[in-house]
C-alpha cells in the first residue's frame, strides 16, 4: 500500500504541479520518470481543478490519487531501467473488450477472467505494479488482500447503489493504468471540465498506450500469460487501439444507446458528489451524449478497413439473458473450448454477483433533462448498422 508522508500537500491547499511530483518522488524516493508524456495532460487538469469554484473540494479529493499515479511511474521506470530486456518483451494480447460506457462489459471480463488460460489486468497491480507479483501471488500479494479488507469494510456502509464496483484480486480497466499519463476518462468523470473532456477526444493517445505497455511488460515479467483487456474507451480511442495491439481482436458489446446514456450519467453523478460535493448536472447533460456516441461512431467506421474476424459483437441484452451461451459463442470465436469446469466457475461468479447486481440503481433519460429525439441525430448511424442494439 502506498505509504503517506506528513510532509506531502494536504488538503487545503491548491495543487501545483510540482508539488506533486516532488510529493511522488519524496513516497517513492525516486527521481527520474520514464519520459514527459504526462505533463501537458496533468497540466491541463491542474489548471482546470484551480478554475472550478469547488476547486479545494475537487483538490482534496484527487491530490493523493494524482501523487499515487506518479508515484507508480516512477517505480515502473526504476524497475525498468533495472531489467532493459523487458523494454521490448512481446505482449501476447489476443483479445480486448470494448463498447460504450455501461454496455456489460465488466461483466464480460470478470467472466473471461473466471478461465486460468487468460491473464487479466487486476485492479490492485494496476496501480501499485512494483515489485510486480509472481504467477503464484497474483490474488495473495499482501498489497491485494490489504486494499481487498479495505474495500470489504467499506462496500457494506456506502449509503447508495454503486453501479460500478471492483474487487482488489478482480479485472480492472486499463483505464487506470493509462490514467498514470494523466489521459483518462477517470480523471474526466471526477473534473467536470470540458476543455479536459475536449482534450480527450482529440489528444494523441500514442503515450497513454505506451506507457500501458511498460506497466505490463512489468507485469508480466513475473506473471507471464496471455492477456485478456478490458476498457470501454478502447473504442473512443480505437485507432490507438489496433496501432499498440496490432495482432488483438476485440469483443465490442453493444446496447441501446439511449440506456447506455442514461446509466452513464448515473455513474458520473455518483463522482461528482465525491470530487465536487454536488452534480453538475449541466455539465453531464451537455457533454456525454456526444462522447458516448464517439465510442460508438468510431470503431464503427474504422472497422470497414479491418478483416472480419478482427471485431466480434455482442449485445448486452443477449449476453445477460444468458450469459453462458454468451461466453460459449465467444469461445467458439476464438476457437477455445468453454469447459465444464471454466462454466462452473462463471456460475459460482454470477451468483457471488447477484446481490450485489440487485441493489443498482434505476435511471432515465429524463433524469438528465434528455429526450431521445434530442439525442437521436447523434446515434442514427449507429443504430442503422447495428439495429439490435435497440433491444431492450
Amino acid at each position: 500500500m502506498a505509504e503517506h508522508d506528513a510532509n506531502e500537500p494536504q488538503g487545503g491547499e491548491s495543487v501545483n504541479i510540482e508539488e506533486l511530483i516532488r510529493a511522488a518522488r519524496k513516497r517513492t524516493g525516486l527521481e527520474e520518470f520514464d519520459d514527459d508524456s504526462f505533463r501537458e495532460p496533468l497540466e491541463l487538469i491542474v489548471a482546470e481543478i484551480d478554475a472550478r469554484p469547488e476547486r479545494e473540494t475537487i483538490a482534496n479529493a484527487l491530490r493523493d490519487e494524482m501523487i499515487a499515479a506518479l508515484a507508480n511511474r516512477l517505480r515502473v521506470a526504476d524497475y525498468l531501467r533495472q531489467h532493459p530486456e523487458l523494454g521490448d518483451a512481446p505482449l501476447d494480447v489476443p483479445v480486448i473488450v470494448m463498447g460504450m460506457p455501461r454496455t456489460g462489459t465488466t461483466i464480460l471480463s470478470c467472466l473471461l477472467d473466471c478461465d486460468p488460460r487468460w491473464r487479466s489486468l487486476l485492479n490492485w497491480e494496476a496501480v501499485d505494479s512494483v515489485p510486480p507479483p509472481t504467477t503464484a501471488t497474483l490474488r495473495t500479494d499482501p498489497r491485494c488482500v490489504a486494499k481487498k479488507a479495505i474495500q470489504e469494510k467499506i462496500l457494506p456502509n456506502i449509503p447508495f447503489a454503486v453501479p460500478h464496483w471492483e474487487w482488489a484480486d478482480g479485472p480492472t480497466e486499463c483505464i487506470f493504468v493509462q490514467a498514470q499519463d494523466f489521459k483518462a476518462l477517470s480523471w474526466e468523470a471526477r473534473l467536470a471540465s470540458r476543455a479536459y473532456a475536449d482534450y480527450l477526444l482529440d489528444c494523441d493517445m500514442s503515450s497513454a498506450y505506451d506507457y500501458q505497455k511498460k506497466v505490463m511488460r512489468v507485469l508480466q515479467s513475473q506473471a507471464p500469460g496471455r492477456w485478456v483487456l478490458k476498457m470501454p474507451s478502447h473504442s473512443l480511442h480505437f485507432r490507438w487501439a489496433l496501432e499498440a495491439f496490432p495482432d488483438a481482436r476485440f469483443i465490442w458489446t453493444h446496447r441501446n444507446p439511449y440506456e447506455a446514456l442514461a446509466s452513464l450519467g448515473t455513474t458520473i453523478s455518483m463522482g461528482h458528489r465525491v470530487a465536487l460535493g454536488h452534480v453538475d448536472e449541466e455539465f453531464i447533460h451537455d457533454v456525454y451524449p456526444h462522447q458516448i456516441a464517439e465510442h460508438a461512431n468510431r470503431p464503427m467506421r474504422l472497422r470497414k478497413s479491418l478483416p472480419e474476424d478482427r471485431i466480434l459483437d455482442v449485445y448486452c441484452a443477449e449476453l445477460l439473458k444468458d450469459p453462458i451461451a454468451g461466453m460459449a459463442g465467444i469461445y467458439d470465436w476464438l476457437g477455445h473450448d468453454l469447459t465444464p469446469e471454466i462454466e462452473e466457475a462463471m456460475r459460482a461468479w454470477m451468483g457471488r454477483d447477484n446481490e450485489r447486481q440487485a441493489g443498482r440503481p434505476s435511471y432515465s433519460l429524463d433524469d438528465f433533462g434528455w429526450a431521445e429525439e434530442e439525442v437521436a441525430p447523434l446515434f442514427g448511424e449507429y443504430l442503422e448498422t447495428y439495429p439490435k442494439a435497440r433491444e431492450a
